[in-house]
């Protein structure tokens, strides 16, 4: 007599994956700031180096913090609350805001969501990033990466 129970199985499945560009992704990233470039919505270039649509402008002040608000923004677009995180892997670091009074960071680029308050997205709510670059005795700052994270809740 059996139970119709097994000790093992071993099966092949396929798993299909899609993707779609930032601006119809569950996470929207956007921007009308001269610091970023969209290229056809699918990605979001931040160039810090200077404003690309300026005629005299051409980078930040030496010696001197700059903070720079609603550089880009990030929407939920997925159906659950997400959780929003960043981690920044160059010269600077992800801070709780850029418009500390005394910015007596050291040179590098610094990130936060601007509104902490957002930091759990429900669905169609949306947060933006700012950023401040600090460069001190005339040192160009040099670029890393900025990675969001976004955790289902």
């Amino acid at each position: 007599m059996g139970t119709g129970a097994f000790t093992s199985v071993e099966a092949e499945r396929s798993v299909s994956v899609n993707t779609a560009g930032d601006a119809n992704a569950y996470l929207k990233f956007s921007s009308d700031n001269d610091f970023v470039s969209n290229n056809n919505a699918d990605e979001l270039t931040i160039d810090l180096g200077g404003p690309s649509n300026s005629e005299n402008g051409r980078g930040f002040n030496q010696n001197a913090a700059s903070v720079i608000h609603e550089v880009f923004a990030i929407t939920n677009q997925g159906e659950d609350d997400i959780e929003l995180s960043l981690e920044y892997s160059g010269d600077g670091r992800v801070v709780s805001e850029v418009d500390n009074a005394d910015l007596d960071w050291s040179e590098g680029v610094y990130f936060e969501l601007a509104d902490e308050e957002n930091e759990t997205l429900a669905p169609g709510q949306y947060t933006t990033v700012d950023v401040a670059v600090v460069e001190q005795n005339g040192n160009s700052v040099r670029g890393g990466t900025l990675t969001i994270n976004a955790d289902s809740i």
